[in-house]
């Protein structure tokens, strides 16, 4: 990874490289996942889910970098924009987790950089958990989910 001070055109050869070899391995990830259905938000999640044990990048440097030359970041919002146009194909109503998920896990990865310390381990587990059983869901089971949630209309309530 690049070193503070180092020419413009180094950081930008690492950054790429960084971003298309995290692009590498999420495939990678996702193709070895014995069950297809959320098999690309799963392998999100284990390449995120823990800024700290990414320790042979720079993450705060690596955000700072895409903020300011988002066309280094290039393969990864494709990458993104690709599964977005998937998960929101009407056709396919549990694809719109895959979104929450991935948003999810840009929240926590951003997280980790602003404050590495904000949860515990067991609460890390936790969240990411929660996360990798969302991409489970079927469509079937998503529809009966959201149907649990929706308020009963007033003629059908049970007092």
């Amino acid at each position: 990874m690049f070193e503070p001070g180092a020419p413009i055109d180094e950081v930008e050869r690492d950054v790429e490289s960084i971003i298309m070899d995290l692009v590498h391995e999420l495939g990678e990830r996702a193709d070895a996942d014995p069950e297809p259905l959320g098999a690309e938000e799963r392998a999100y999640i284990a390449a995120f889910s823990d800024a700290r044990a990414n320790t042979d990048r720079n993450q705060a440097g690596l955000l700072s970098t895409a903020i300011r030359q988002p066309n280094l970041a290039e393969s990864l919002i494709y990458l993104n924009q690709r599964l977005d146009r998937q998960d929101l194909d009407p056709r396919e109503p549990v694809g719109i987790l895959g979104i929450i998920v991935r948003l999810a896990m840009d929240g926590l990865w951003v997280s980790d950089i602003l404050d590495s310390t904000r949860f515990k381990p067991a609460d890390r587990r936790r969240i990411t958990d929660v996360l990798t059983g969302m991409t489970y869901l079927t469509d079937e089971r998503l529809k009966e989910l959201l149907a649990e949630l929706q308020p009963k209309a007033a003629g059908d309530k049970k007092d």
